[in-house]
């Protein structure tokens, strides 16, 4: 029960965590992207794929360019080209997405020639002149015609102006002007001889294009010296309704205490727009979704009148080198121009797609139902009754996300929900692997208590399994007590005493568990520890001793913890051993144990028992010695201990700070040629280099011990007989 309560909070922690950049519609950019990428899937798959008859593209294309000559042409041949749209195929609207920021100093040849071989007047220069301007000559086509001239506006800080953006369709609006519409520092417009012979212009760049490049969005307006002028596409609507100015519809935020736009009504109809004044482009298709004229076919008349007859006209360019060409989620090469005619053929349709403010909401109602939905659930129920809930939750989103965008025309968001889907049912089932692994570790643990996890972590890696029965295997044992552990207790409180080993017991077992040691049993204030099985350990004699001499390498920064919490400083002693020893699960019908036994385990405990005599922190036995020859040894002593008969020799490891490695070798091969003058019963030669050793290391318990062996042996002559070997009774 505690678990899933854990699953759930941390499943609610989750939903809130994907909540927050939505809330504060701050999304990561990778998300976002995302998201781009379901909307343009979203909007291919229901594309129209029909053309739309009502507007044409007069088209600038190759074809014209080889017959009427490289761009730009002379503005005479534009307005010949408006003569014909309008007089000869007689359409209702042209708009040009095109700019014609500078003058046109030009000479139409054949104008020329007509001018003067037939005038029925003598013309004098000027007059020529005049006749033969090409912007005149294109400002007296438009002049009085419902023509829609281009230009974009400049957002840089160099205040750029060329031109005149013509009428404002917002000019004062202190609601307006709360709303981030991109604004303006400057523009390029056409020349004043063009822009003053007409009522309408509109702009053609796009400052809402998405941060992947896409032209998923395009303004409506635009912000410039506090009045707001519309895009070409909008122009165009309201040249072709014969209307001057739009109204900003607003409506209160989530919040309540703002107003945020959220549309715009033009010539009557309400166009849905977010508050940065941006429509989505309502694609009908990918490109040629409208027909295309040739503009050369259209100056020379080939046209065909029936389809440019009534119809709205965007003359633009689709000539790869005259660069109008856009990204968007139909193709990475779209005609610039056919953006502006997907927006007029949407306005015409009502048929344009919105993602107002609710839409946010109807967002963070879908991740708050997603989250309670599976973080209650999932943890509650099984993985396949699970994957079913996650499976039906997820169509149910994709359909009501799919039924909106066709029939309600809304655009809600659904990636986020999606991710947060995915990452709850994940998140709970690995989670949920976890905790039952979790348990398993624990039962593992309890069991444990019985047999060591080792032999439970061997038994799951091996194909056959440990011989639990019993055998007999080349192994070490170490055991390790602590030193005047009853007067140290008698001094401490249970709860004193019970941290003091804890502390003491938790690393000793850490150095033992790293050097790949099994510990058998804690025994009050002793460790037993053994290597080379369950798992074979080929260095099991080299890993022993090198527990034993890290554990007292650790003892001091041991020490400093115990005292800085206020418990006693503690001194310990090891004994090592390695021999034949018998391993297995032992015991009772009522309680059984992996453990060893045998001489050698027994000799180990015998040898930790005779630091406290020695002195010493760490024994070896002979054994050790010719295994591990590469340590730097002190030989300590030939000894009987009780329960063998063979005598042992006794090794120290040398594991002393403060002396250089050359100075500690020269001092312990003296101690060695110590004892083996001792041995030789040469007293006196003996006796000096005890005493040196003294000088060296004072109050050493093993040389005290010598020197005093040796005096009794100097005031009663042990005789021929006498084998260096001392006998201890005791354990």
């Amino acid at each position: 029960m505690k678990q899933r309560k854990i699953r759930t909070l941390l499943g609610l922690l989750l939903t809130v965590m994907m909540l927050v950049p939505v809330i504060q519609d701050n999304r990561p950019a990778l998300l976002q992207r995302f998201e781009y990428d379901l909307y343009d899937m979203r909007l291919i798959r229901f594309l129209k794929e029909d053309q739309d008859p009502r507007i044409v593209i007069v088209d600038v294309d190759e074809k014209s360019l080889a017959e009427q000559g490289r761009w730009p042409w002379n503005r005479a041949k534009l307005a010949l080209l408006l003569d014909q749209l309008f007089d000869r195929y007689g359409i209702a609207i042209a708009g040009f997405d095109m700019v014609f920021s500078e003058s046109d100093s030009s000479v139409d040849l054949e104008q020329l020639k007509d001018l003067v071989f037939n005038s029925k007047q003598v013309l004098d220069l000027k007059s020529i002149l005049q006749q033969l301007d090409p912007d005149q000559r294109l400002a007296d086509a438009i002049r009085e015609r419902p023509v829609v001239l281009g230009y974009l506006f400049d957002r840089s800080r160099r205040e750029l102006l060329v031109g005149d953006p013509g009428t404002a369709v917002i000019s004062v609006n202190p609601t307006l002007d709360l709303q981030p519409i991109p604004e303006a520092n400057g523009l390029i417009a056409s020349v004043d001889a063009l822009q003053s012979q007409q009522l309408h212009s509109g702009f053609f760049d796009n400052p809402m294009v998405d941060s992947d490049g896409v032209y998923r969005r395009v303004s409506l307006l635009q912000r410039y010296h506090g009045e707001y002028y519309p895009s070409l596409a909008l122009s165009m609507w309201l040249t072709l309704f014969d209307e001057q100015q739009v109204k900003p519809e607003f409506e209160s935020d989530m919040t309540g205490e703002h107003q945020a736009l959220v549309s715009i009504r033009a010539a009557g109809q309400s166009i849905p727009v977010d508050q940065t004044g941006a429509l989505l482009v309502p694609y009908r298709g990918g490109q040629g979704s409208f027909p295309y004229v040739s503009a050369t076919d259209v100056i020379t008349g080939k046209a065909d009148a029936a389809q440019l007859e009534g119809a709205i006209v965007l003359i633009g360019t689709s000539a790869a080198g005259l660069l109008d060409l856009r990204v968007t989620p139909m193709s990475s090469r779209y005609p610039g121009v056919e953006v502006h005619a997907n927006i007029l053929s949407g306005l015409l349709d009502d048929r344009i797609f919105s993602e107002p403010d609710y839409t946010r909401g109807v967002e963070i109602v879908q991740l708050i139902i997603s989250g309670l939905l599976l973080s209650i659930l999932i943890p509650r129920t099984s993985v396949a009754f699970s994957t079913l809930i996650t499976v039906i939750w997820t169509a149910s989103l994709i359909g009501f996300n799919l039924y909106a965008w066709q029939s309600l025309f809304w655009v809600i968001p659904i990636g986020y929900s999606l991710l947060l889907v995915l990452l709850l049912y994940l998140f709970q089932q690995t989670t949920g692997y976890f905790f039952e692994a979790r348990n398993i570790q624990q039962l593992a643990g309890q069991f444990g208590q019985y047999i060591p996890p080792e032999v439970v972590l061997e038994l799951g890696r091996q194909d056959e399994g440990v011989q639990l029965s019993g055998e007999n295997r080349d192994m070490t044992i170490m055991f390790s007590d602590v030193r005047g552990f009853t007067r140290i207790s008698e001094q401490l409180t249970p709860q004193q005493l019970t941290r003091m080993m804890n502390i003491y017991l938790t690393e000793m077992t850490r150095i033992i568990h790293q050097q790949r040691g099994t510990v058998d049993k804690y025994i009050g204030d002793a460790v037993m520890a053994f290597w080379g099985a369950p798992l074979n350990d080929d260095d099991h004699s080299l890993h022993g001793l090198d527990s034993a001499l890290q554990m007292l390498q650790q003892l001091p920064g041991l020490n400093k913890r115990l005292v800085e919490e206020g418990l006693p400083e503690i001194e310990i002693g090891i004994g090592v051993h390695s021999g034949t020893m018998s391993v297995g699960n032992m015991g009772s019908e009522f309680r059984m144990a992996y453990t060893v036994m045998g001489d050698a385990v027994n000799l180990a405990s015998r040898l930790e028992g005779l630091t406290k005599y020695y002195g010493c922190p760490l024994l070896v036995s002979g054994d050790m010695h010719s295994r591990l020859p590469s340590y730097l040894y002190r030989q300590i002593d030939r000894v009987k201990v009780k329960g063998r008969h063979e005598a042992v020799e006794l090794f120290q490891p040398m594991l002393i700070t403060g002396a250089t490695a050359s100075d500690l070798t020269e001092q312990v091969d003296q101690f060695n040629k110590g004892v083996t003058l001792y041995r030789q019963c040469q007293w006196q030669e003996a006796q000096e280099l005890f005493k040196l050793w003294l000088v060296w290391y004072p109050n050493d318990r093993t040389a005290e011990l010598y020197l005093n062996r040796i005096t009794a042996f100097q005031e009663n002559d042990p005789g021929p007989e006498w084998t260096a070997v001392f006998s201890h009774l005791e354990k």
